[in-house]
């Protein structure tokens, strides 16, 4: 099998029931969905996030001086900028990892190579939209050869593992440096992830039949990954490779701008401000994620240096793999034609 196939495996899934898929050929009610979601009407929610974006910059700029950051970035060591786009390189692949051997637990075989592809495909639209809209889109990609609603099983499952990985992190990291009030904030958020697995896991949600029916498969998914110990195991390393190479990333570029930081404060430290970025806000977390890295940081560097790694961090995890998707999604979706509209139910 090359890269760039996708097929049902002939065996029995992993922890996945034994039902008949909704054939993977047949079209989904929730690909229309999917597909009002790339065409739709997304210009004026841009623009007021592009707006709110500015105006906290310019909150940013009462507090600090903008020629001192642009100073900083001016004089980053380049070699080590150099090592942090290597380290972006890294994302893609290590997310191809993890959802390829997810979406195998679940009876699917995804290649690499396609993997990537539609990793990258999707990142242009993860980063202009103010929710991980990118994962969604993953689902369409795929819709005429895997079912949607397994496909965005899988993703919930990436979104939940992602959280509690994080927050991990940040406990393990917040506790070694001793910044206590960290640690309890981490510490809650990852009880409180726990507790909402374990409810999903083991209880079926008090929802509307007709929900429930188009909910239930994607739930299935979710379930089915979480209850395999080994399939779970895979899924965390490989998510701890990617959000530790964002650690490192971060390192690395208060290093380029000649500041050195603790690399267990900074695993404590990244996943907080991560969080913080995620409030649909501002563009890709732009400003707030900034002003938590200031915040975060000011034991250890000037407040331009920390928004200049903030700066530098949206360029390298959002704005490069969002300006190189896009050749990769014209692939996916070609100019001038129009992807075909699923029937409903």
């Amino acid at each position: 099998m090359t890269d760039s196939e996708s097929t049902r495996n002939d065996g029995k899934p992993e922890g996945f029931p034994s039902r008949q898929a909704s054939g993977s050929t047949s079209p989904d009610p929730t690909s229309a969905d999917l597909e009002k979601r790339i065409e739709g009407k997304g210009w004026l929610r841009w623009i007021l996030l592009a707006v709110v974006t500015v105006a906290v910059f310019v909150l940013l700029g009462t507090g600090l001086d903008y020629s001192e950051v642009w100073s900083v970035l001016k004089d980053a060591d380049p070699v080590l900028l150099g090592v942090g786009v290597l380290l972006t390189a890294t994302f893609p692949v290590f997310s191809a990892l993890r959802w390829q051997r997810m979406l195998r637990g679940l009876g699917y075989e995804l290649g690499l190579g396609r993997a990537v592809q539609l990793i990258m495909a999707a990142w242009p639209m993860g980063t202009l939209t103010p929710s991980k809209a990118g994962d969604v889109v993953k689902a369409y990609f795929l819709k005429d050869e895997i079912p949607v609603r397994t496909v965005l099983g899988s993703v919930v499952a990436e979104r939940a593992l992602d959280v509690l990985v994080l927050l991990g992190m940040a406990l393990f990291g917040c506790v070694l440096f001793q910044r206590w009030e960290l640690a309890a904030l981490a510490g809650a958020g990852f009880v409180f992830g726990i507790g909402v697995l374990f409810l999903l896991l083991r209880a079926r949600l008090p929802i509307p039949a007709k929900i429930g029916q188009k909910l239930e498969p994607v739930l299935d998914a979710v379930r089915a990954t979480l209850s395999s110990p080994g399939l779970l195991a895979q899924i965390v390393f490989w998510t701890v490779c990617n959000w530790m190479a964002s650690v490192v990333q971060v390192v690395v570029c208060y290093k380029a701008l000649g500041v050195d930081v603790p690399l267990l404060m900074t695993t404590g430290a990244v996943p907080l401000a991560i969080f913080v970025g995620l409030l649909p806000v501002t563009l890709s977390g732009m400003g707030t994620r900034d002003s938590a890295f200031i915040f975060l940081f000011q034991a250890y560097a000037p407040a331009e240096v920390s928004l200049g790694v903030g700066l530098l961090y949206s360029l390298y995890g959002y704005w490069l793999p969002a300006v190189v998707g896009l050749p990769f999604m014209r692939a996916v979706l070609p100019r001038g034609s129009r992807p075909r509209r699923s029937q409903a139910d």
